[in-house]
């Protein structure tokens, strides 16, 4: 265990395997937040592990199944940290938002990015 500080700012995760939807999500909260940290990671696994010294997590983006989602650490480590979670990707749009997640719905635009993030 690593004798740093977990990190005072909220920090935002961004899950997603296509590199430009993952830029797109990462420039819009650069510019609702700039202070904030942010993670991109392509896989769940990748985004727990840089999860390690961060103290909050503000919002997750992560491109998954609800059914998959919620077994994974990824899911564990984020609600450890008192972070929203918001899926993506056709099985989540299938099954739609809950009380553990909310659905981004491809395409989208700033402002939906935006209302997920206030």
């Amino acid at each position: 265990m690593s004798d740093s500080p977990k990190t005072p700012r909220p920090t935002y995760v961004i899950v997603l395997r296509e590199a430009v939807i993952a830029q797109d999500i990462a420039l819009t909260i650069a510019d609702f937040d700039p202070c904030a940290g942010v993670i991109v990671a392509h896989s769940a696994e990748a985004a727990a592990v840089a999860l390690f010294d961060v103290g909050q997590v503000a919002v997750a983006f992560v491109s998954e199944a609800p059914s998959r989602f919620v077994h994974t650490a990824l899911a564990a480590e984020i609600a450890r940290r008192g972070g929203r979670v918001v899926l993506m990707g056709e099985e989540a749009e299938d099954t739609g938002p809950s009380a553990k997640w909310g659905v981004l719905a491809l395409p989208f635009d700033t402002e939906t990015v935006i209302r997920f993030l206030g």
